[in-house]
């Protein structure tokens, strides 16, 4: 063997070490940075367009049941908590399953990430767009919950205890979810007879005075674009509701796109639909906008929908909202009402569903809509096909309202995740009223599309870990991952909130958190033993117990806001505000501690 002059073996050694530890770039490691909030726009479009509406499909199947029992599951608290949950923690369940099979350590922070930031950052957000504060929640509904996630929270942390995951205590997590799903189901009953034994009729609510006609108290801060009337009791949706449009009687349902509530409803609370009789003509350009601004000036509610007996029901839509009509089959028309975008969400998006009795009622009915929105709305029929998406981008990329960035940053990528789900999805879109028998189909084939792109995601963080080394997988999954995947119920919470309903926001939130713990943790845990022969889980809680902790803290300062004044089962503007602050504390402590800036609270 020939041998190296001196020194040379240190530089064989070094470049033998630089082969075996390669070096990633930085650069390439904010590139995956782009690439895995593609992953999260697709994870929502996906909720969004087929998983969401497959469950829809099923939640009115279920109120239209003749058995009781089917119909309880119908109701939006049940069906909240329950199979809505699926579409709510969809992405973190896959997340952490999909960590099981390729070792990655982002899995289970992505869970415990979301659960911190939907207890500070959804109620907060919901706290401070609330039209009305302080905030009034339904005790029991939040008691319920609060005790459930408090059992959730000891629970894990009984099973992260020793590092590793035992097929029974994924069992006992998963008990603990049917006995929720039980509690729920069975709130109403526990309310009714509260209310009898009480001598009272009404839903057992922490009721603010302006909901019983007293003077002074809750403060209106704001007005949203898209409001609904208040207190309507839950369950009770089982028939659709019947207006009058233009002269023309339909059935309204509206749907809100948002993936933390069952937002399919099929009775109206409060909107809708009277033409503007003033509008008439074609108009383009500066000389359209300033017609459409004097039409608001003049006009407070553009859209009002009348009851059969002539009255009309709360604030409005406004037609400058409405971006697009879809003309489906059997007298149907879908008006898609369209505010506001942030990071690439709508804001604010409300689907109205008329149905008319007969076909020419429904052309009569076009005809009213595409005269009074002036040719602002782009009039088409539904395309399931890839044909459809493409229509569907070259319309954005023409429409003069969008700006230059939403058309590259949002519509390109939309079309490209539509594409794909359309490709292998389009003989089972349930948005096809024709299939929409085919839901179990479309849910499962949804769930295929979350897992697939969950494991994106996952892939995605260990790259940009493999290129930029100092940020570990376990810190991107409970937080980059984590707000990521919660962000689009973010988004609905606001919107929820700015339609008067921020107590449902809480309460979906809450409920989501107790499903994250008992389903997006224990179900995966459970499958992955069974198939590995009921062997325990090793599981690195580096940070997570420390998680935990912070899930602790974070219900308790809940539940002492709501306990405080300004009154019980109440919480203020203030209080929101600062449930908002603790999750940036949060966000800066874990840095510090990944980042060796100070020692971790725990070891």
């Amino acid at each position: 063997m020939a041998a190296f002059p001196e020194g040379a073996d240190q530089a064989v050694a070094a470049a033998e070490a630089l082969v075996q530890e390669p070096h990633g770039s930085t650069v390439v490691g904010i590139f995956w940075f782009v690439v895995i909030a593609f992953m999260f726009f697709a994870q929502h479009h996906t909720c969004d367009v087929y998983f969401v509406p497959a469950i829809n499909v099923f939640v009115d199947k279920m109120r239209g049941s003749k058995s009781t029992w089917l119909r309880r599951w119908g109701e939006e608290s049940v069906a909240g908590a329950t199979i809505c949950a699926l579409g709510c923690n969809g992405p973190e369940l896959f997340s952490n399953l999909i960590s099981l099979y390729t070792g990655s350590d982002a899995g289970i922070g992505v869970v415990v990430g979301s659960e911190i930031f939907n207890l500070l950052v959804i109620v907060g957000c919901s706290v401070v767009v609330a039209p009305v504060v302080p905030l009034q929640l339904e005790w029991l509904s939040f008691t319920r919950d609060c005790t459930f996630y408090a059992i959730s929270i000891i629970l894990l942390y009984g099973a992260l205890r020793d590092r590793t995951i035992q097929f029974y205590e994924s069992c006992i997590l998963l008990f603990a979810a049917v006995c929720y799903v039980a509690a729920v189901y069975f709130t109403k009953d526990l309310e009714d007879c509260l209310n009898s034994k009480s001598g009272k009729s009404e839903p057992l609510l922490a009721t603010s005075p302006s909901d019983t006609g007293e003077a002074a108290s809750p403060k209106l801060k704001q007005g949203p674009s898209f409001q609904v009337i208040p207190g309507a009791p839950s369950g009770t949706i089982s028939e659709k509701h019947i207006g009058t449009m233009h002269g023309v009687k339909v059935e309204v349902e509206e749907i809100f796109h948002g993936r933390i509530v069952d937002g399919h409803k099929s009775h109206i609370q409060g909107r809708y639909v009277d033409a503007l009789a003033n509008n008439t003509g074609t108009k383009t350009g500066d000389e359209l906008n300033s017609q459409i601004d004097a039409f608001d000036r003049q006009v407070s509610e553009d859209l009002q929908l009348e009851s059969e007996c002539g009255t009309f029901w709360g604030p409005s839509l406004r037609y400058r909202h409405l971006k697009e009509v879809v003309v489906m089959g059997q007298g149907v028309i879908e008006l898609e009402f369209e505010k506001g975008f942030m990071a690439g969400f709508l804001l604010e998006h409300i689907t109205l569903k008329l149905t008319a009795a007969t076909s020419t009622d429904r052309d009569h009915l076009l005809q009213h809509i595409e005269k009074h929105t002036l040719g602002r709305a782009w009039v088409h029929g539904y395309d399931a096909s890839v044909k459809g998406s493409w229509s569907h981008l070259v319309h954005n990329l023409k429409d003069p309202d969008m700006s230059l960035f939403l058309k590259v940053f949002f519509c390109l990528p939309e079309f490209l995740i539509d594409a794909c789900l359309r490709i292998t999805l389009y003989k089972v879109d349930i948005k096809d009223i024709n299939l929409e028998n085919r839901w179990p189909l479309c849910f499962l084939g949804a769930m295929g599309w979350l897992a697939f792109f969950s494991w994106c995601m996952l892939e995605c963080a260990n790259q940009i870990h493999a290129n930029i080394p100092w940020i570990p997988t376990s810190f991107l999954g409970i937080t980059v991952c984590a707000v990521g995947t919660s962000f689009p119920n973010a988004v609905a919470s606001i919107i929820l909130s700015q339609q008067n309903k921020p107590a449902a926001a809480i309460a979906n939130a809450l409920g989501s958190n107790v499903q994250n713990v008992f389903l997006a943790m224990a179900m995966p845990w459970a499958i992955f033993a069974a198939n590995y022969g009921f062997k325990d889980i090793p599981q690195d809680v580096a940070g997570i117990q420390e998680g935990v902790m912070w899930m602790v803290g974070t219900l308790l300062l809940v539940v002492i806001f709501v306990l405080i004044p300004p009154g019980f089962c109440a919480l203020s503007t203030t209080y929101g505000w600062i449930l908002n602050f603790v999750y940036v504390i949060y966000l800066v402590i874990t840095m510090g501690e990944t980042f060796g800036w100070w020692p971790p609270l725990m070891k």
